[in-house]
């Protein structure tokens, strides 16, 4: 019976061992999750910027003008 416990007080020690381990790996993924989406980000602004920017320009231009200030 001691045996059992002390045999499974070494688990749950090792086992809270490696699960703080496992915190550095979680923010590299995050790191990498972050990366992967600014680099997708870039290239579909790079691909598609110019015609944002015009939709914008004719939209812009579509406008009323305002009146003059009282």
């Amino acid at each position: 019976m001691t045996y059992m416990v002390v045999w499974t007080l070494g688990q749950k020690a090792r086992f809270e061992q490696r699960l703080g381990q496992d915190r550095g790996a979680g923010l590299a993924e995050y790191a990498l999750l972050l990366f992967v989406v600014a680099v997708a980000a870039a290239t579909i602004i790079g691909a598609f910027g110019q015609n944002i920017i015009n939709a914008f320009t004719g939209a812009t231009n579509e406008l009323p003008a305002a009146p003059p200030a009282p």
